[in-house]
């Protein structure tokens, strides 16, 4: 029978045999110390009830010095979990009153709603959905200018309106601007023909149904020295990346159609 019965742990075991024992031996001596004060008939009654007293709670305070004794390794590590425990405990509370602060300063200040493309710090997407703590992003491509979306969401705590600047790249029912570049190694001279591109890229725009007639186009060069190419297009976050696939192969095939043939 004794090995059905539920064992503690393995590391606090030689604890409890120790206050076990501890508590066996301050029993006894209390046992052994009354019989011997109710055995002397000549020792006065409130002498025998203040030598009890006496006794007792000093077994008492040893007793409970020994178990603090035993029991300190236990008592230290339940007391760093505890603090541990406390100090989450502030940081999230902490967490939380920034959180519906910020919404609150979103709400009174109108930064931004439901439908509206904004930029919070290093997140960028369409706003998708609101609560008290949070914002929802559909999230968009990383590329300077991009409104491409993405097939993926974020979550934005409303704490980091306190920390980081919020954009409106858009608002709901607004077409943003696309931007995006396609850079060429080529020798043949595209500052002459930036009419020619711009149209190949307006025909290519339309072509793909895009609302809008005109594409903006710039020229500059990379860092390399190559020449680079910079559209901007209204388009809606769905639009963007078919936009942008087609205007690239239109004015990719145009430029390298210039391309003088190899060996001259």
């Amino acid at each position: 029978m004794l090995s059905n019965l539920p064992l503690p742990p393995e590391s606090s075991l030689p604890d409890v045999l120790a206050s076990i024992a501890l508590l066996a031996v301050l029993l006894s001596a209390w046992l052994i110390t009354g019989r011997a004060f109710r055995a002397r008939d000549n020792l006065p009654r409130l002498v025998a009830r203040r030598w009890t007293a006496n006794v007792r709670n000093a077994l008492l305070l040893i007793a409970v010095v020994g178990l603090l004794m035993i029991w300190a390794p236990q008592l230290r590590t339940f007391a760093l979990s505890l603090t541990a425990v406390a100090v989450a405990i502030v940081v999230a509370t902490k967490e939380l009153i920034l959180c519906l602060s910020g919404s609150a300063f979103r709400t009174f200040t109108r930064a931004y709603s439901i439908g509206d493309i904004i930029e919070i710090g290093s997140h960028r997407g369409e706003v998708i959905d609101i609560n008290l703590l949070s914002t929802r992003l559909r999230e968009m491509d990383r590329r300077d200018g991009s409104i491409r979306a993405l097939d993926q969401g974020v979550v934005v705590p409303h704490s980091l309106l306190f920390t980081q600047p919020a954009r409106v790249l858009a608002r709901e029912g607004r077409r943003p601007v696309h931007a995006f570049a396609i850079v060429f190694e080529t020798r043949t001279d595209l500052f002459a023909r930036l009419g020619e591109i711009e149209s190949r890229a307006n025909d290519a725009l339309r072509q793909a149904g895009g609302d809008e007639e005109r594409v903006t186009l710039a020229i500059s060069t990379s860092d390399l020295g190559r020449l680079r190419l910079e559209f901007e297009v209204a388009a809606t976050p769905d639009e963007a990346a078919g936009l942008e696939k087609a205007i690239t192969v239109a004015v990719g095939s145009f430029v390298l159609s210039l391309a003088p043939p190899p060996g001259e």
